[in-house]
C-alpha cells in the first residue's frame, strides 16, 4: 500500500492556493467594475459617466452680486441643473443658490446663459469658483474669477 501512496503525484499545496487567490482577485475586480458602471457602459448599456458640462464663463460679477453664467452640456444627454454652489480661493463654500427653475442645458452642445445672484458674498478683488450641481448629483467646477 505505501509503494502505492508514494508514486501519486498532484499539485503542490502553494500553487494551489496561488491559483485560488488569483480567481478571488479577477471575480472582484469583475463585480466591482460591474457595480461601479463600467462594464455596462463599455458593453453599450447604462448611461453611467454620460453627464458632462463644461462651464464656459462667468461674468458681470461686481457691486451688485449677479453672477452670468454660461455653459454648455457635452456629454450627449440633456442635463437639468439644480443648484449654483459659490466657493472662494480656499475651496470653502460661501453660499448655495438654487435657480427658481431647474436649469436645463440641451445635448445640443449649444452654450445656455443663466443669471444667479449671490447676494453679499462677493468682495471685489477676491477670487472664486461656481461649482454647478446637476440633478443626478455630478458637479461641474467654473475656472476662477475674480470679483470686480
Amino acid at each position: 500500500m505505501r509503494k502505492l501512496m508514494r508514486n501519486k503525484k498532484g499539485l503542490s499545496v502553494i500553487f494551489g492556493v496561488l491559483i485560488l487567490i488569483a480567481i478571488a482577485v479577477i471575480a472582484g475586480i469583475i463585480i466591482y467594475l460591474y457595480t461601479s458602471g463600467y462594464l455596462a457602459t463599455m458593453m453599450g448599456g447604462g448611461g453611467a459617466g454620460q453627464e458632462k458640462v463644461t462651464v464656459i464663463s462667468i461674468s458681470g460679477v461686481g457691486a451688485t452680486d449677479v453672477a452670468t453664467i454660461s455653459a454648455k452640456s457635452v456629454g450627449g444627454g440633456t442635463v437639468e441643473i439644480t443648484d449654483f454652489i459659490l466657493k472662494d480661493s480656499a475651496g470653502n463654500t460661501l453660499g448655495i443658490q438654487t435657480p427658481g427653475t431647474a436649469w436645463s442645458l440641451p445635448s445640443s452642445a449649444v452654450t445656455q446663459t443663466t443669471t444667479v445672484t449671490f447676494t453679499g458674498l462677493l468682495n471685489a478683488g477676491d477670487y472664486y469658483t461656481v461649482t454647478v450641481v446637476s440633478k443626478l448629483g455630478n458637479t461641474f467646477v467654473s475656472q476662477t474669477f475674480k470679483a470686480s
